[in-house]
């Protein structure tokens, strides 16, 4: 199955952007990071599911790459969602 380790890193590159993009946000809007980083997360999860229905109107083989193109999205995406949590209650839970 050679060839297919880019779809974990498409998953791993669009986790570490969300969760990169959170500490940033964090540091630098410590009162709206919640606004913007939910509207990255709804983005980035309407980019998937478009890619994912795209992939059903392409055929062939680009359609099924287009698919899991944008499951490696949707799965990064929900990833980074649950790190955001888990970094948010670390921080609020050490600034009390």
């Amino acid at each position: 199955m050679e060839g297919f380790e880019i779809f974990i890193y498409i998953c791993l590159g669009v986790t570490l952007l969300f969760a990169i993009s959170s500490i940033i946000l964090r540091r630098i809007f410590p009162e709206k990071n919640g606004k913007y980083l939910g509207i990255g997360f709804a983005g980035l999860l309407i980019i998937s599911i478009v890619i994912i229905i795209i992939s059903f109107f392409v055929g062939g083989w680009s359609g099924m790459g287009y698919g899991l193109i944008g499951i490696s999205i949707f799965i990064g995406t929900i990833f980074g969602g649950i790190l955001n949590i888990v970094i948010k209650y670390f921080f609020d839970r050490s600034n009390n």
